[in-house]
């Protein structure tokens, strides 16, 4: 297609047929934008919603695209109009996109699951004590420094804000390319010194890795990752660091409805560095805690745990958190958490269902922008809460809400539970 002609496309494969004829991925052209918008934030996942029309690019970026397609800006504008014209004909229709086991869209499925592949077998390497060899293409500083290393966990918190706000869609690969990248400098490093802190890294980056993997339901992946990181924390001879990750493992198991795992977990995690936990851990623990006992049906044991996970917390008040434990140690997630072990106990039993509608609205009221991605998920735990009450109207009604906000949103977790809300509603 020449430049200058969009052939009477609407904006989604105009975009796509472009994107081809220069022979660029989605993640290519999702870097590219990064470059053009000065954002490090646009993923193959935005790129994969433009195409398919789930969303209209903003003028900006527009004009982003324009640039990294060298299309006239005109063609983008007229192909974008073509596309809300269509849109007012007709009713939205559901996607017909295809998303795999790992929570992939679109394109390039099997190229990004070995690139996850990819970068744990390096960072393995680096963890068992062998060294890595730098792959073609990545060009390393001649000689590793501190800074190099706070440069890696700038950029691992700006993904750990992302996956918060947004969902884990789109993001594993660039996690995994940090990993790798941090094991290469690893094996160039000569300093002990920043070789630990490189350690440490590679943990915590395959501890976001495997989140992001839960969040996409990928939980072989989430588990491999889990591991991983857990050697990398020993390694590097940080217990705390060790003690967090089994305490997350333990909210996976949550997540996969295995109730007696979850409380080994949280046990070992005790015994790795109970000398060493903040009270806001020690809270967030109790919490999870409180929630595996909802599973088991032990309501006495429920209303024990978030007792002391209260009195934990009004402890924790001032005290600072690690960049990796901040996001668990908050108000709102001590709601959410104990909210969503309420509901677990109303589904048997109804009467726990108002216990469990005040906490999660407090969580949500406290959830900010920043915290969409779990704003959300509270929204149907809500809702699950108001139909284990029996109040259906209630719950139709927070669960329209949640569905307006799942089009900003990259979670197969988030879209799975939703799903099968609406089911259970009617």
């Amino acid at each position: 297609m020449p430049a200058g002609k969009s052939s009477g496309h609407s904006l989604g494969p105009l975009i796509a047929q472009r994107r081809k004829e220069l022979g660029r991925s989605q993640e290519r052209l999702a870097e590219q934008l990064c470059t053009v918008s000065g954002r490090l934030t646009v993923t193959k996942n935005e790129v994969s919603r433009y195409e398919r029309e789930e969303r209209i690019p903003s003028a900006d970026s527009l004009r982003h695209l324009a640039i990294a397609l060298a299309l006239p800006l005109d063609t983008l504008e007229r192909a974008a109009a073509t596309t809300r014209a269509l849109r007012r004909k007709r009713p939205p229709a559901t996607s017909a996109v295809t998303v795999n086991a790992n929570g992939l869209y679109g394109e390039e499925v099997d190229t990004e699951r070995r690139h996850v592949l990819q970068s744990l077998a390096a960072a393995s390497l680096v963890v068992a004590g062998w060294p890595v060899g730098a792959r073609a293409g990545v060009d390393l500083p001649r000689r590793i420094t501190i800074q190099h290393v706070a440069e890696l966990r700038e950029a691992t918190n700006l993904y750990r804000g992302w996956v918060s706000r947004h969902g884990g869609g789109g993001i594993r690969q660039h996690v995994s390319t940090l990993l790798e990248q941090a094991s290469m400098m690893h094996t160039a490093a000569s300093d002990d010194a920043v070789r630990r802190e490189l350690l440490n890294s590679i943990a915590d980056l395959a501890g976001l890795g495997a989140y992001i993997s839960r969040d996409l339901e990928a939980h072989e992946d989430a588990r491999a990752m889990y591991q991983l990181a857990l050697q990398a924390a020993k390694a590097a001879g940080d217990r705390h660091l060790g003690a967090h990750l089994i305490v997350r493992m333990a909210g996976h198991n949550i997540e996969l409805h295995q109730p007696e795992d979850t409380l080994g977990l949280l046990s070992a995690a005790q015994r790795a560095a109970k000398s060493e936990l903040s009270h806001g851990e020690r809270a967030n623990q109790l919490c999870i805690k409180a929630w595996a006992s909802a599973q088991r049906g032990d309501a006495e044991a429920v209303r024990r745990a978030v007792g002391q996970a209260e009195e934990e917390f009004v402890r924790a008040e001032g005290s600072i958190s690690q960049d990796w434990g901040r996001q668990h140690v908050t108000e709102a997630e001590l709601y959410s958490l104990t909210g969503a072990a309420y509901v677990d106990l109303a589904r048997a039993n109804p009467r726990h269902a108002p216990t469990a509608i005040l906490r999660l609205r407090r969580a949500i009221g406290l959830r900010g922008p920043a915290n969409a991605r779990n704003r959300t998920l509270d929204m149907v735990s809500l809702a699950e809460g108001f139909l284990a009450a029996g109040e259906v109207d209630e719950s139709r009604k927070v669960t329209a809400q949640a569905t307006e906000q799942i089009d900003q949103l990259a979670s197969n977790r988030l879209s799975r539970r939703l799903n099968e809300l609406r089911q259970r509603i009617g």
